[in-house]
């Protein structure tokens, strides 16, 4: 059975949806201000992965990601870049998907936009005022967090130092200074210039940050969800005001098992712009390529801080590199595949379902990918003992079947397998090398090979002939 660590609850539970075979999760998504830094992506993968050990247990999900295209950052980025806050947010809504797609992110099945939404977050202010959970001060909303007496459940902040009544207009806070905070915040008068505002009971109003999320999950899924993930740096304020927003507006609990990610840090220190260590995504999938970036963060548990440096994601694409090869050796040696004798096939044909057992019982354990790649390397070697001396159609074709479903479930090697058009002068280079080999003009053949090379091929010499493979 899967088990979760649930961040409300600090334990590892038997995950239980709400609906038998079905399961909700609400992701929070971008802030789409600027190029998303390749820790917000490693937020983002945790929630793929999670989706995708789901699927593989048999369970349909429905995934929704908010995407906040209205906040205190957008607003004052889109100022400073004079574009319209609708263009400014477009143009980096467009680069988040963008990087979904590098890292063979699959997509979500809705992504509301804030500012599609703010009827509703008007409708959960009031309900909150009618409960006197809210209040109005200045054209603004706030919770006063002193009327919900779980507030802290998530975060297990000691908050004996609230301040009753005192109001923070920003959207994050210190974190050891909680106040009441805003649902909706009055427009200044630049803003109403510029067309950010919304009228309201309350005047000309935009909405907070924390405001979005519980009005789009309730939307989306009612009162109650099953998952609900995002970074640490989340749980506070913004989840722990979604609790107080959802439960004090319902009644009823908001998620059963919330879920988080750690940090990402470069080199043992947070990302800062003052130290220069901050990279985007497309700076690191050039370097390595997306499905080595994917591999790398799969290496580290979600739960724990990811520490990046250079020769961490040498040794990540390395291990990617050698798994990869192996599944390229399958599809080539079943191009000659042959439908004799085992050849010493039965002994991986007993391995392959304790080593099926073993993966889905690592990612049955609280999502481990690191667990489930080390029973991938297994069955890597298991595959390339058996490529030694085997060529039997059945055993290559449930090796391979087996190895493209663990690869599925991590999102690895999405293209492996589809046939590259090789040019045509590679190819000639090909046919001549092995003419030489036929001459046994050794010279020649080495020189060819170099040549092949140099063209960003490799050529491996086996009993069925050439192997030709693209250089990494």
């Amino acid at each position: 059975m899967l088990q979760v660590y649930n961040t409300l609850t600090r334990n590892k539970e038997s995950f239980k949806p709400l609906k038998a075979g079905e399961v909700s999760i609400y992701a929070c998504g971008p802030t789409v201000y600027n190029f998303p830094h390749i820790g917000n992506y490693r937020t983002f993968l945790m929630t793929d992965n999670i989706v995708r050990t789901l699927e593989y247990l048999g369970y349909r999900v429905t995934l929704v990601m908010n995407i906040t295209d209205i906040d205190d950052k957008t607003i004052r980025d889109s100022g400073i870049a004079g574009m319209s806050l609708k263009d400014f947010t477009e143009k980096y809504t467009q680069e988040f998907f963008r990087g979904l797609d590098m890292l063979n992110i699959r997509k979500a099945s809705f992504y509301p936009r804030a500012t599609d939404n703010v009827e509703g977050m008007i409708e959960l202010a009031r309900k909150l005022i009618e409960k006197g959970l809210a209040y109005e001060k200045s054209g603004s909303v706030y919770y006063r967090i002193s009327a919900f007496p779980e507030y802290g459940k998530l975060s297990k902040i000691d908050f004996d130092e609230i301040k009753i009544g005192a109001s923070v207009d920003v959207d994050e806070y210190d974190k050891d200074n909680p106040r009441d905070f805003a649902l909706l915040k009055a427009s200044t008068p630049e803003e109403i210039e510029r067309g950010i505002f919304y009228e309201s009971p309350w005047g000309r109003i935009r909405p907070g940050w924390h405001t979005e999320c519980s009005v789009m999950s309730m939307r989306e899924f009612g009162d109650t969800l099953d998952i609900h993930t995002g970074g640490v740096d989340l749980i506070f304020p913004h989840h722990e005001n979604e609790i107080a927003q959802s439960e004090g507006a319902t009644g009823k609990p908001f998620v059963s098992y919330w879920m988080h990610g750690e940090h990402l840090i470069v080199e043992g220190e947070k990302m800062s712009k003052s130290k220069g260590n901050v990279f985007t995504l497309p700076e690191i999938v050039e370097m390595y390529g997306g499905e080595v970036v994917r591999f790398m963060f799969l290496s580290v548990h979600y739960r724990k801080k990811l520490d990046y440096s250079e020769s961490f994601a040498e040794n990540a694409k390395n291990n990617y590199l050698r798994l990869k090869e192996t599944l390229d050796n399958l599809e080539f040696a079943l191009r000659s595949a042959d439908d004799g004798e085992y050849s010493g096939g039965r002994e991986i044909l007993e391995v392959l379902p304790e080593l099926e057992k073993q993966f889905k019982e690592a990612l049955e354990d609280d999502i481990n990918t690191p667990k489930a790649i080390t029973v991938f390397r297994e069955l890597s070697r298991s595959a390339n003992r058996y490529l030694e001396t085997g060529k039997n159609r059945e055993v290559l074709e449930k090796t391979r079947t087996l190895y493209r479903s663990f690869a599925d479930v991590l999102g690895l090697f999405a293209s492996a397998g589809e046939e590259e058009k090789v040019p045509e002068a590679v190819l000639k280079l090909v046919e001549e090398r092995e003419e030489a080999r036929k001459k046994k003009d050794w010279a020649s053949a080495d020189t060819l090979r170099d040549k092949i090379k140099a063209s960003g091929y490799i050529i491996q010499d086996t009993k069925e002939g050439p192997n030709l493979k693209k250089v990494e």
